[in-house]
């Protein structure tokens, strides 16, 4: 059995691809086992990967294809199933990691018994690079279901270690078949329920903001995958009789996964934004992200008709 299965979805990736699979072929830990999913990918990034692969004849590497593009989430299904690692990585493929990332989150996994392990991250930009590092050490239920704290450094899979045993036994099905916030979705139920997680401030992955990549592009297809991750997340937390404590969270999420919608003024925008969790107008004033200009214009779209809301979003645009 390999210490660790690491994952990788290969989509679009052909620029970055050789970087990303040298850094994790070149861990000080030898005993990993590398799956790579090819999601259609309609560039050279196989083509490149395999040439790498070759030059790595001792490592335990394989490369699978989808016989359709499905997406993250059908993508890290497949490879759950061929995993065999006592601890399952996740990598995307146009990031890098530090040479004994691995090493370094099994040995403390293994240390102090813990069921997951998360790492800082170096946030790498046209702005230039950025540290990223926990702000809480401890993972409490108060962090897990913080709207502050959802998502980045928290949410990310990516810089965590997770074993597999307590994947197969407590992971939920809430991140299937979805392409936003798939992250939180699997992680917000193990870190629940996990017995032991440890946030180390080393900064061992490297994340590459990539314009290209298919969190920065806006599509309905997003926007509906996040509403579908609300509402199984609000459905989560009031089967496990949660739901009064993260009600703050699920507002938010019920703001955030329509937000987007008033970036571009259209009519059926502004109609889905007003249908699509009603309720949450109410926790317009309290959604952090926004100053209050922001606030105070989607309240004026969840109340006026449709056609006035699209003319007030149009009239915000010329104006920048």
């Amino acid at each position: 059995m390999p210490k660790v299965s690491v994952i990788i979805p290969v989509y679009g990736a052909e620029s970055f691809i050789e970087r990303c699979a040298r850094s994790l072929f070149e861990q000080t830990l030898e005993d990993m086992e590398f799956i790579f999913v090819d999601d259609c990918s309609p560039d050279r990034s196989v083509e490149i990967l395999n040439k790498v692969v070759s030059e790595y004849p001792n490592r335990n590497v394989s490369v699978w294809k989808q016989s359709i593009n499905c997406g993250v989430s059908a993508v890290r299904e497949l490879a759950l199933s061929k995993a065999t690692g006592e601890y399952l990585g996740f990598c995307d493929s146009d990031d890098w990691v530090d040479p004994n990332m691995y090493k370094t989150l099994v040995e403390t996994a293994e240390a102090q018994d813990a069921d997951v392990v998360g790492c800082g991250f170096w946030e790498h930009s046209i702005a230039g690079i950025t540290e990223r590092t926990f702000l809480h050490r401890n993972d409490s239920r108060e962090v897990i279901l913080s709207p502050f704290f959802f998502g980045g450094i928290y949410g990310a899979l990516w810089n965590k270690l997770i074993k597999k045993d307590f994947f197969d036994s407590a992971s939920q099905d809430l991140w299937k078949g979805i392409s936003m916030w798939e992250d939180s979705c699997m992680l917000i139920p193990l870190r629940l329920q996990s017995s032991k997680t440890v946030f180390l401030d080393d900064c061992l992955y490297h994340y590459n903001v990539n314009a290209n990549s298919i969190t920065t592009k806006f599509s309905m297809k997003k926007v509906n995958d996040a509403i579908v991750a609300t509402r199984r997340l609000e459905h989560y937390f009031y089967t496990e009789g949660l739901l009064n404590d993260a009600s703050a969270l699920i507002n938010y999420l019920k703001i955030a996964s329509k937000e987007v919608l008033l970036r571009f003024p259209k009519k059926e925008n502004v109609e889905m934004w007003k249908n699509v969790f009603p309720e949450a107008k109410r926790y317009i004033m309290h959604y952090h992200p926004w100053n209050f200009i922001l606030k105070i214009r989607a309240m004026l779209v969840s109340f006026l008709p449709s056609i006035i809301g699209v003319q007030l979003l149009k009239l915000k645009k010329s104006t920048k």
